[in-house]
């Protein structure tokens, strides 16, 4: 049931994953984009590489004739991983930088929001607006990190159905 080769295996690729994606934010916030925001789609790039990367790795070394829960179970692991790893990242990140780059999130996300409001009040109704436009405002940086770990890691289980099914035996 316990496999230390499929935990070393997601530890060593997830971590390498959680630092690429992390420099992507880096560079993101460097050239003066928000890394939470829409342009930071671009910064879950690496997951998917990585995912193969780590499945092949294992399927190459340890078990040739791997089976689909096998190569899910690598492709999870290395999606925690990153997930996690990431995660801290932009925690200490938030942290050092400080709060301009949550202000510079909230404000964007109210933008977005005040863009959208006909669609929203339609599709929520008007309290359920007016409790999330509020909501922004008590944005803190570790519901930044949690959020930027749950969005992580639910992208990597979608791409680890994918890559286990194209390495299965």
């Amino acid at each position: 049931m316990f496999d230390q080769t499929i935990i070393r295996v997601g530890v060593r690729y997830g971590v390498m994953c959680g630092f690429v994606c992390f420099v992507f934010v880096l560079v993101l916030y460097f050239s003066g984009v928000n890394p939470f925001g829409e342009m930071g789609r671009i910064t879950y790039i690496p997951i998917p590489v990585f995912l193969f990367l780590a499945i092949r790795y294992y399927k190459q070394f340890n078990d040739t004739e791997i089976g689909f829960l096998k190569g899910l179970r690598v492709g999870l692991a290395v999606s925690f991983y990153t997930a996690l790893s990431a995660a801290m990242l932009v925690f200490l990140f938030i942290y050092v930088v400080g709060p301009e780059v949550l202000q510079t999130h909230v404000n964007e996300m109210k933008a977005l929001l005040q863009e959208t409001r006909e669609e929203q009040i339609k599709l929520l109704g008007q309290k359920m607006y007016d409790e999330g436009y509020k909501a922004l405002d008590s944005i803190t940086p570790s519901m930044l990190a949690a959020d930027d770990f749950v969005r992580r890691i639910f992208v990597g289980a979608v791409f680890s159905l994918v890559a286990a099914v194209f390495f299965r035996k």
